[in-house]
């Protein structure tokens, strides 16, 4: 038992509510499936922006960056710059779905 004047009251005992986060974009799940290399080579980026920013950086977190960075670029840089990446993958990845 407490002594009298070490006597906690209800209102001291409250814990301070944190301040809320502005409600920010919700997130969709999505899974990947990337090779073994893949994975590696995600993780030498996370390393890597983890110890340029200072902060822990998930593979999420760049799968986004790089979203928002193609974003950015105009259609032709797609055509010219990504689609034959995407090409090159599904010619020797794996490949969900059918040609069109």
């Amino acid at each position: 038992m407490l002594p009298y004047n070490e006597l906690i009251t209800h209102c001291m005992a409250l814990q301070k509510t944190r301040q809320k986060k502005p409600p920010g974009s919700p997130f969709t799940i999505r899974s990947l499936s990337i090779t073994s290399e893949d994975a590696k080579l995600l993780n030498r980026i996370a390393q890597e922006a983890s110890d340029y920013i200072g902060w822990t950086v998930s593979g999420s977190a760049i799968v986004r960056a790089l979203l928002r960075l193609a974003n950015q670029r105009k259609a032709d840089w797609f055509r010219e710059q990504l689609f034959p990446f995407i090409e090159q993958e599904i010619e020797h990845g794996t490949v969900w779905g059918k040609k069109k």
